[in-house]
């Protein structure tokens, strides 16, 4: 696995070497990969049970969306520093960020190699690593001759290993999601009943009854950009002395993601009624609103982190119906308000 790959690694690398030896193998990962492969078809949903129903809403974020990592590391590009064969602007940015005391005709410049006193500079395609009496000091990221100075995060967003993508994992949607039914207007008794028939027992045992919904990854295609919170006090609301603002990893506002929710009625159970699938969508439609509108789904949401924009991108239910001509029934809506009434009037 990648992962052991880095364990294996580590005790030969600095961070920064790491963090450039990892970046080199997510690219080459992202190259010819479609996120598209992950996500449930039409198809897919013809050979699932009687009145099966699958959910795609596409949206675009109104606020940044967040996520932690555990353990990761991860370079992201932040300033323009100077052109490869920029000798003064190059004298200049030496001089500044280590402290030294370059004259330009201390500069030598090759193709792939800056040469000066006590240092130099290798760039290896994406990357620029710096040296100073022999001791890596920095690593800078390389686009068509420019040269940008680089920020290794710890515990960024969450990426998936394989195409090296931002994303939200299933389990993060699932969390997101059953916390907002804890939030929808329902008759109580009748309430918990239904979350755990979408969401299952939460016991851990293998016996436990499993849920009817089944949740899938998003992907963010968009770059994921440096952000900053500020640490708040929790009874003032106001900034911690003496806490300085910590930066974080956040897909920005107007960012696209695809989520996608399946739902199978099924286990049954000797309590099983018809009317329960009418009365589980309408719930969930209702929960997913909350989450999408009210909640968000991403860490920070207590400060408005991960929540989408009213009118989406598309948004589509699909029904497994024997008794349609094709054996699914499609709907399309633009808003969540509008999900809750396509459910409300679908002939079940």
């Amino acid at each position: 696995m990648t992962h052991d790959y880095y364990l294996f690694k580590a005790k030969n690398y600095d961070d920064k070497e790491l963090a450039q030896r990892k970046r080199e193998i997510r690219d080459k990962l992202k190259e010819d990969k479609d996120i598209k492969d992950f996500y449930p078809s039409k198809e897919d949903l013809q050979n699932l049970p009687e009145n099966s129903i699958l959910i795609k809403i596409s949206f675009t974020l109104k606020k940044p969306y967040t996520s932690k990592d555990e353990g990761e590391f991860h370079i992201i590009e932040e300033d323009f520093l100077f052109r490869w064969k920029d000798r003064k602007r190059i004298k200049d940015e030496m001089n500044g960020r280590y402290r030294l005391r370059l004259d330009e005709r201390d500069i030598k410049i090759e193709d792939n190699r800056i040469e000066f006193k006590n240092g130099k500079i290798v760039k290896d395609d994406k990357f620029a690593t710096v040296f100073i009496n022999d001791k890596l000091v920095d690593l800078l990221i390389v686009k068509k001759n420019n040269v940008y100075s680089s920020k290794v995060f710890v515990n960024p967003i969450v990426r998936d290993k394989f195409t090296g993508l931002p994303m939200v994992r299933p389990s993060t949607w699932k969390g997101h999601l059953r916390f907002a039914t804890r939030m929808v207007e329902w008759n109580k008794g009748n309430k918990e009943k239904i979350i755990r028939r979408l969401f299952g027992n939460e016991s851990r045992d293998d016996k436990a009854l499993k849920g009817r919904l089944y949740f899938f990854p998003t992907f963010f295609e968009d770059k994921a950009e440096k952000g900053v919170i500020t640490p708040l006090d929790r009874k003032t609301r106001t900034p911690v002395k003496g806490k300085a603002p910590i930066s974080i990893e956040v897909m920005k506002p107007d960012s696209d993601g695809e989520f996608y929710l399946l739902y199978i009625p099924y286990p049954k159970g000797r309590d099983f009624k018809e009317e329960q699938i009418k009365e589980d969508l309408m719930f969930l439609a209702k929960s997913l609103k909350l989450m999408f509108y009210t909640y968000g789904f991403s860490a920070k949401k207590t400060s408005g982190f991960g929540v989408v924009k009213e009118k989406l991108n598309e948004g589509r239910i699909l029904i497994k119906s024997e008794s349609d001509g094709n054996g699914l029934k499609e709907e399309k809506f633009s808003y969540l308000g509008e999900l809750i009434q396509k459910i409300e009037t679908f002939g079940w």
